[in-house]
């Protein structure tokens, strides 16, 4: 087995290994729909409808390979999802958003993949930090630094991509505040599909309840997922206890095993 791309004792190596971290998972997907053009994509060659962890489970698996992996095992797991990229691409068939009908869309467009990979990027500093442990600027600007490299692997211009953290932010914050993202009809469609109530009471629903009260407050309206003071006294109680748990227990026992396989093959053969 090679070394992996990241080191164990980097920054995107000790947030992204954490079991707390997945919860970031139902977060990006909703941001990453709220974008028209993904959207469309997710709902013409998915099937959401009946495999609503499809797309958390291939991203998840993704991220473990590309973080943790050996650098050819990472390699592949880019050029795979790639791959698959080059399948999905076609024209909207109604107004969505800003976007007319009759707008192409491909998944391997620059700034869809730019979008993607930063929702990820923002919810899980967003999630660690709440449920696990606050960052320092200099933590988050190391944890982007490498982001940077996940993007150039994924074939997306350097000049495309905030070189900083602080830039990241404003990227962000443009997105947010202009009028590209939204959860037009596609989007909100796909949402009911993967977070209906069918799921309360499981493991799945405490994941989505954190990620629907993560969402920036328009995007959780535009979708229609309601929330309220109790849920948000909810959230905030859970993440601080979670926080206060997390500073009393061992990091194996926190970690995804695949970080903690990979970290032992690195120990044996440095």
């Amino acid at each position: 087995m090679g070394q992996p791309l990241f080191s164990p004792s980097s920054v995107f190596w000790r947030v992204n290994r954490e079991l707390a971290s997945g919860l970031a998972g139902p977060r990006a997907v909703l941001m990453q729909i709220a974008h028209p053009l993904v959207a469309a994509g997710v709902a013409e060659h998915s099937r959401f409808r009946k495999h609503r962890l499809a797309r958390l489970y291939r991203t998840s698996m993704a991220a473990a390979a590309i973080t943790f992996g050996s650098r050819e095992f990472a390699l592949r797991a880019i050029r795979s999802v790639n791959q698959k990229h080059q399948q999905v691409h076609g024209v909207l068939k109604t107004q969505e958003g800003i976007f007319p009908a009759g707008t192409q869309y491909d998944a391997n467009d620059p700034e869809l993949k730019l979008w993607v990979l930063n929702t990820i990027v923002d919810s899980t500093l967003l999630v660690y930090e709440l449920f696990v442990s606050p960052l320092s600027d200099d933590e988050r600007e190391e944890y982007y630094r490498d982001s940077l490299l996940v993007a150039r692997l994924f074939a997306i211009p350097e000049r495309m991509t905030p070189p900083t953290y602080a830039e990241f932010r404003s990227y962000m914050s443009r997105m947010l505040e202009g009028n590209v993202i939204t959860a037009a009809d596609t989007a909100c469609e796909i949402a009911r599909a993967l977070f209906s109530p069918s799921v309360e009471g499981t493991l799945l629903f405490l994941g989505s309840a954190i990620g629907i009260g993560l969402l920036p407050e328009r995007l959780r309206h535009e979708f229609g997922f309601l929330w309220n003071e109790r849920r948000e006294f909810w959230l905030n109680r859970t993440a601080a206890a979670s926080r206060r748990v997390r500073g009393h227990v061992p990091s194996i026992l926190c970690s995804s095993p695949v970080a903690t396989l990979s970290h032992l093959r690195a120990l044996m053969t440095s």
